[in-house]
């Protein structure tokens, strides 16, 4: 599909949504333009394969589509992380999956295939930072190891009676 094929369609159904007729689509008219109006004019190609990922918000894509510079490869990587996201593992944390979103968009640029696990263990972390290049660019400095070192917090123990 084409994307002016693509526009067609989206603004078809858009019409169709006003006329309550069902499509495809699960935003109203009125998210739809204003999905289209904030988004990057070259990020417009992606906003179908976005709105086809069932966990992604309208806020989310209006995010990433405004936001970030996208590619075919970063997409993959979108889908990727929306594969890792567990609600029990990050709302145990107080972590929303748009918060989740808002990580994987400000890292986008660093995130890769070998280095997507640690993303999650850094963002399953109650923190309120969002920028992880330094441990993306750097996986395994990061990864630490479990060791059991048993220690004796006193050299004497004295007892009295």
């Amino acid at each position: 599909m084409g994307f002016l094929s693509f526009l067609k369609e989206l603004f078809n159904s858009a019409e169709n949504v006003n006329n309550g007729v069902k499509t495809g689509f699960r935003f109203t008219q009125k998210e739809i333009k204003e999905i289209v109006s904030v988004s990057k004019k070259e990020n417009l190609k992606y906003f179908e394969v976005l709105s086809k990922m069932p966990n992604l918000k309208y806020f989310d894509i209006s995010f990433l589509l405004s936001q970030t510079t996208l590619n075919d490869e970063k997409i993959e990587i979108i889908k990727e992380a929306q594969k890792i996201y567990n609600d029990e593992e990050f709302k145990a944390n107080g972590q929303t999956q748009s918060d989740f979103i808002f990580r994987v968009a400000a890292n986008l640029e660093y995130l890769n295939a070998d280095n997507i696990n640690v993303f999650k263990e850094l963002v399953k972390c109650k923190n309120e930072l969002y920028d992880f290049k330094d441990a993306l660019l750097n996986p395994v400095k990061y990864l630490v190891q479990n060791e059991a070192k048993v220690g004796y917090a006193f050299e004497k123990i004295y007892t009295t009676n």
